[in-house]
């Protein structure tokens, strides 16, 4: 390793929220053989008067960064190369950019660093935690009632209204609303799904009450980056459902009278339960070797890639196999049993 000596001289300490403070100092002449390539990237990408893009020269760059500009440049060039072999002399399992802080500076000086990052966390399960769904019971659901498909069906007559006129209810109503032959027909298809759609309830609220059960056992601090990650995704599609219905995500914001950072406050403990049950998930499929079936993958790889053909393919198909991988993880957790 080229640096081998020097990543075994900075310390760690352990911090909260799965991060780790790396310290240390790095001598002038592991700095010195970057300094020419950082005064050509600062000349490169320095715009003046009288001078074309990228054709600053060096001289004039120098005098108008100065030494220390030109020196922390070099730094930087020189952490580039120097954390991916810190990291890996510590073993650690980072997540993240790291953020990079320059304590002393000066030429011909040691430079003292600082470097504060993510780690993966470690993820402890509650003891028998496969059993947590055979201790949640499905809850028993009702057929549809005549009420309940009466209402349903009225709900439908009112969108077919003209002129003030509903029609009647009899069997060419049911033709002009899908392929059925009779009104019976129609009934029977509405109570039908009525019935299925109150047993996606049940399971939904008893899949919801297995992670509220295993996440109040789970111990993990999990890091700042995956709960902005979260929050990132949870504004994200807020705005993507504010512009579906015709608002402007700003006059929307003006509507209610918030700001965007108000909002992310008030969907922090719900970004933060959803990093937790991926943690979770994630370790689980870790110890279970649970993965995501290779042909739904590429089904799924195949009709997003029609519906979103400028996508980065490796992030789709990362985002894919999480999905399904998860969504096994959760038929395991279901199942309650080893």
């Amino acid at each position: 390793m080229k640096f081998d000596a020097l990543t075994k001289s900075f310390t760690k300490k352990e911090l909260p929220d799965s991060e780790v403070e790396l310290v240390g100092e790095v001598p002038a002449e592991a700095i010195d053989p970057y300094r020419e390539q950082a005064l050509k990237h600062i000349a490169e990408h320095l715009e003046m008067p009288g001078f074309r893009p990228g054709k600053v020269p060096t001289t004039i760059a120098l005098q108008k960064v100065g030494e220390i500009g030109v020196l922390e440049e070099a730094v930087d060039h020189f952490v580039r190369e120097f954390y991916p072999e810190l990291v890996e002399t510590l073993k650690l399992d980072v997540v993240g950019r790291p953020h990079i802080q320059i304590t002393k500076l000066a030429p011909e000086n040691p430079v003292g660093l600082t470097i504060r990052t993510a780690v993966y966390p470690e993820v402890t399960l509650p003891k028998n935690w496969l059993k947590t769904g055979g201790n949640i019971p499905l809850e028993m659901t009702l057929p549809a009632t005549e009420e309940e498909v009466g209402q349903t069906i009225e709900s439908i007559r009112q969108s077919r209204k003209k002129d003030a006129e509903l029609p009647e209810l009899n069997d060419e109503f049911a033709k002009s609303v899908g392929a059925f032959e009779t009104l019976d027909a129609l009934k029977a298809q509405i109570k039908k799904g009525i019935g299925e759609e109150k047993e996606r309830k049940a399971k939904d609220t008893r899949r919801g009450k297995i992670i509220d059960t295993l996440l109040a056992g789970v111990k993990v601090e999990i890091p700042t980056i995956f709960v902005e990650s979260e929050l990132d995704k949870i504004m994200s599609q807020m705005k993507e459902d504010v512009v579906r219905f015709g608002v402007k995500y700003e006059d929307y914001l003006k509507q209610i009278g918030k700001t965007e950072e108000e909002l992310r406050k008030e969907f922090r403990d719900q970004a933060t339960k959803r990093a937790k049950l991926q943690l979770t998930l994630n370790k689980i499929a870790a110890e279970e070797k649970v993965e995501a079936d290779k042909e739904a993958v590429e089904k799924e790889m195949k009709h997003a890639l029609e519906h979103f053909p400028s996508a980065r393919e490796e992030l789709v198909r990362i985002h894919i196999e999480t999905v399904l991988r998860n969504e096994r993880v959760l038929q395991l957790l279901e199942k309650g049993e080893k």
